[in-house]
């Protein structure tokens, strides 16, 4: 399995709702590892549905990205927040 089939894995976990690899996806995201390019918006939303869901690390990934992030991309961040939990993703 190749670093992509594996963050799709991950992403396919973390759209159901499991804490760990939505926190794993946030890290990936936020490094730039996994075959996805570094991206902070997404970095972001996974580390805070993780966090919503228990996963204390999460919590403090995401303290830890805030100020790294324009405002604009912590407010594009929330809408994608917001649009998975509609969806009870």
């Amino acid at each position: 399995m190749n670093s992509i089939e594996s963050a799709q894995q991950y992403m396919n976990v973390a759209e159901l709702g499991d804490s760990q690899a939505q926190f794993t996806l946030a890290l990936m995201y936020a490094n730039g590892h996994g075959g996805l390019e570094k991206d902070y918006i997404y970095a972001h939303k996974w580390a805070t549905m993780s966090a919503m869901n228990g996963n204390a690390e999460a919590a403090m990934l995401v303290e830890l990205l805030i100020p790294q992030m324009p405002h604009q991309a912590v407010e594009e961040s929330k809408k994608l927040i917001r649009s998975c939990r509609a969806n009870k993703l």
